[in-house]
């Protein structure tokens, strides 16, 4: 019978490396808003292209959302709707069901008071990609409002709103000395949302400060309280364990290993990405110092768990490996040479197309090699992991 190939260390070396060769992409597109701008989110309900929603933060004056869609074959991106929205935009979510893929979450405020609301991107299902090349924007379209998370608020209380991916008739709406879980429900013609439960922070002194849903247990939630993470169960609206002092300083960002449970990922305010296993807290699986100020968010690639994708006020984005803690470590069979050439964990690429402070950097939900980053000055970006990188994972 015929010889297999041959798979050791070596051989795939040289497989990826050919292969990253040949299909060499360098894979940089950049969108202007034009304005300043604080949020963007991935269309979640979208699998099918690579299409992020842009907010802008703009205090007096008419804020807008754009939709930007990136062609990975072209490396284009183009906006084909543009909506209308009251005030500026401090944080944005979208639906992550596929049928609903229209709904979107933003916290907004006004100057004087805070509120989150519930809108429809009409239209957004049915676009269509230009024949010619990337459009000029269209005029913006009104965005229906379709109700309101409880009453307005203090300037500086809503922290973010999470939706539930498990069960996505669910979101959370984290504040500073609260968390809030809603049920939200559509007819025809209404949608309508009804609280759930609420909790507080774990003592007088704390403050919530950023929360992930988890993506393998439907009532499951990660919460950053000060330098701590808390988890709570929101059926009983309970914290059930807690990593005391995860970091030196206020933890920003949270996300779950998309592929391990219980594994999750946190940065904060101390310039540190740091992993922990939740049922073992008493120390971090893996410490990345990850950039010269504040981690404002970091996050698993959606297939990859050896992917990190992290942002900062330093004003860079980067691709991180952490493949030793992943749920494909690298083989034991690995030799000298391999180790040399790749660590298993490390940085992998430092992305500087920004000059002002990063505050958002996402994955795209059709393509496990795509992300795209938004700095405050409105300049967005949109990039590949590097061909070599990915071939390592493929082959």
């Amino acid at each position: 019978p015929k010889r297999p190939p041959s798979t050791s260390p070596s051989h795939r070396s040289h497989r990826a490396a050919a292969a990253a060769h040949m299909f060499e992409f360098s894979g940089t597109a950049t969108y202007h808003l034009k304005q300043q701008a604080r949020c963007m989110a991935a269309v979640e309900g979208d699998t099918d292209r690579n299409t992020f929603v842009l907010a802008t933060l703009v205090l007096h004056g008419g804020n807008e959302l754009h939709v930007m869609d990136f062609n990975e074959d072209t490396n284009e991106v183009w906006c084909q709707r543009v909506y209308s929205h009251p005030n500026e935009v401090w944080a944005c979510v979208t639906c992550p069901a596929t049928d609903q893929q229209e709904l979107l979450l933003t916290t907004h405020a006004n100057g004087s008071e805070q509120r989150i609301s519930l809108w429809r991107m009409t239209g957004l299902a049915a676009r269509e990609a230009p024949e010619s090349g990337p459009a000029t924007p269209p005029p913006p379209a009104p965005l229906p409002e379709l109700l309101q998370l409880g009453t307005p608020l203090p300037l500086g209380d809503v922290r973010c709103v999470l939706w539930n991916a498990v069960l996505p008739e669910q979101v959370a709406s984290v504040h500073k000395e609260v968390v809030r879980v809603w049920q939200l429900s559509h007819t025809s013609h209404v949608s309508s949302a009804a609280e759930l439960g609420s909790s507080l922070p774990p003592d007088d002194e704390s403050t919530f400060s950023c929360g992930r849903w988890d993506p393998h247990h439907a009532h499951a939630m990660a919460l950053g309280s000060g330098a701590d993470v808390c988890s709570l169960d929101t059926r009983s609206m309970k914290l059930t364990s807690c990593v005391t002092n995860a970091h030196e300083q206020q933890l920003r960002t949270i996300d779950y290993n998309p592929n391990k449970p219980n594994v999750i990922l946190t940065g904060g305010d101390d310039y540190y990405m740091r992993y922990w296993d939740l049922r073992k807290p008493s120390a971090p699986l893996l410490v990345q110092r990850a950039h010269s100020h504040w981690v404002t968010a970091a996050c698993y690639n959606r297939f990859h768990d050896q992917l990190v994708l992290s942002c900062g006020t330093d004003s860079t984005v980067k691709l991180w490996r952490a493949a030793s803690i992943s749920s494909a470590p690298p083989s034991l069979e690995l030799d000298d040479g391999e180790h040399a050439d790749g660590e298993a964990d490390g940085l992998v690429k430092v992305f500087e197309e920004h000059e002002q402070s990063v505050f958002s950097g996402v994955w795209s939900a059709a393509d496990a090699w795509i992300f795209a980053s938004l700095s405050l000055d409105g300049h967005a970006v949109v990039n590949h992991v590097p061909p070599a990188e990915k071939y390592k994972i493929l082959l």
